[in-house]
């Protein structure tokens, strides 16, 4: 795509191309974090580099970006593939390598386009590239936003910013809408608008409820079904959103008392929503996910159809209704973490929990029937994922309820929001065999969750609490409740954790 332009005198390193050639080729095939450190300190040397010329400070930009993208990927499916593989460390180094090198190559592209907007000497060489150049930067954004919602941590406001003014700048110039290549190869084609309006629709897309893995499905979905997205100057049917280009503020849903501003553009989904409903009634009839729809890799159809459904309730016109009212509240909860506490807590194994480590203090904002909404410092709890099991007890309650976290955000750097789903509002340790003979050596703990339902004592039906591997289909429980022994048939795997199983089971017969 760019030429390289030979000839240069400056002393940078990178001025020519043999030299270039050299230190890229030099960088360790094997060792991802070295090689993504030296290329972000190589961009950041471009950066106000007035002695290089323009052109070829492009073309080394452009030379850099197509080097990452091996060590990108690799990075990538470790951190969202590892999961509870990953110590804290690990997923801390890997996030800084990856974000750091997205947030340089976006501030070497719109260093470009500054010099060219700014007609500093040279610049009319790069003019043929402004487009492409500007829709990477995008791009390069893009990255950096889905990498600040994987952490479930606040957005930059320079992000918003930059956006904003990546964007103006492609309206002033008249490109917004025209169709670029903005990589070579299969999806490299789209335009400035769409590229945009990619990153917004999924900050639309309710992320800090998501699991890594679901927030790259989403990516994913988003980027393909942008092309039926509506950006606007006036609101329009399609366009339930808005953002203002002039502001560093998030997008947000269309309020009826918005006042106008002339930054202000309105976007939506357009007729992707239509689209969307025909891919979730393929799915749910044939329970496989269409060829057309391309993910990146494989994933489970079950879990794409979780996903699709989401993104069709959040771009939905009108914003999804709370299943239960929230209240506000000023309370404290005690929260514990992990199976095995969580087991020793409802349990009484634990012999004072006012001084068990594990054993932390939320403040509780809001509450419902359903949950609790919590605030908590944001450098606590490191731990915490969306979709971790939690112990939950109310400052005034004797009972341990379970609860599963199911949505993490971030106000600022100072203060989390932590969404938690009750599952009960007590338990009962239980002991469980993989065999209907109760009295099988191997017995696993597990928690009966109570049922809410007003008939629950007439029940066959119940709920269990069990460590990974411990369910099968296939396969009959034997459990320990109360002094007596039951038979318990598989019925549903309800939800699975990185610790855990909810599963459903029926109770078949008593046997002692």
């Amino acid at each position: 795509m760019l030429n390289w332009i030979k000839g240069s005198k400056s002393e940078h390193p990178l001025a020519e191309d043999k030299t270039t050639r050299e230190l890229l080729a030099e960088l360790p095939a094997n060792d991802p974090f070295k090689s993504l450190e030296e290329l972000s300190h190589w961009l950041d040397s471009l950066i106000g580099s007035e002695d290089l010329k323009i052109s070829r400070n492009l073309e080394v930009i452009d030379l850099i970006d197509q080097t990452a993208k091996p060590h990108l990927r690799r990075l990538s499916v470790e951190y969202i593939s590892g999961g509870a593989r990953l110590q804290k460390f690990q997923e801390i180094r890997i996030w800084n390598s990856v974000f750091n090198f997205w947030r340089k190559l976006a501030e070497a592209y719109q260093y470009c386009i500054a010099c060219y907007h700014a007609g500093t000497a040279g610049a009319g060489a790069i003019k043929g590239q402004v487009p492409v150049m500007t829709a990477r930067s995008l791009r390069a954004l893009n990255s950096q936003l889905k990498w600040q919602f994987l952490r479930y941590g606040p957005v930059a406001t320079r992000l918003w910013e930059q956006f904003g003014w990546a964007f103006s700048f492609a309206e002033e110039k008249g490109f917004a809408r025209s169709r670029v290549t903005v990589y070579p190869g299969a999806f490299g084609e789209s335009t400035l608008q769409r590229e945009l309006l990619k990153s917004l629709m999924l900050a639309m897309s309710s992320t800090d409820s998501l699991l890594p893995t679901k927030l790259e499905i989403a990516e994913r979905v988003v980027a393909q079904f942008s092309e039926f997205f509506r950006m606007e100057s006036r609101a329009e049917q399609g366009c339930h959103f808005y953002f203002d280009l002039a502001s560093n503020r998030a997008p947000a849903r269309l309020m009826s008392n918005l006042a106008m501003q002339p930054g202000i553009r309105f976007f939506g989904p357009g007729t992707a929503s239509e689209e969307l409903a025909k891919v979730i009634s393929q799915v749910e009839r044939s329970g496989a996910v269409p060829s057309s729809i391309n993910l990146g890799g494989t994933y489970e159809a079950e879990m794409v159809l979780e996903v699709l459904r989401h993104l069709a309730l959040y771009w939905s016109p009108v914003p999804p209704a709370r299943s239960s009212e929230r209240r506000s509240s000023v309370s404290r909860i005690s929260v514990v973490h992990d199976f095995n506490d969580i087991v020793d807590t409802i349990s009484g194994d634990t012999e004072d929990l006012t001084f068990d480590s594990s054993t932390e203090t939320w403040m509780v904002e809001n509450e419902s029937e359903g949950g609790y909404g919590a605030l908590l410092p944001f450098a606590k709890s490191d731990w915490l994922k969306v979709g971790t099991l939690l112990g939950v007890k109310l400052e005034d309650s004797a009972a341990w309820g379970v609860g599963v976290v199911r949505r993490l955000s971030a106000y600022d750097l100072k203060q989390r929001y932590v969404g938690i789903q009750l599952l009960s509002k007590g338990g009962a340790v239980v002991k469980v065999s993989t065999s209907d003979v109760t009295g099988a050596p191997g017995r696993e703990s597990a928690v009966l969750l109570p049922s809410n339902a007003a008939d629950s004592t007439k029940s066959p039906e119940m709920q269990l609490l069990l460590r990974p591997g411990t369910y099968s289909p296939q396969k009959s429980l034997g459990m320990i409740a109360y002094e007596r022994s039951y038979v318990l048939m598989p019925r549903k795997l309800l939800e699975s954790g990185e610790d855990f199983d909810l599963v459903r089971v029926k109770v078949m017969q008593r046997t002692q």
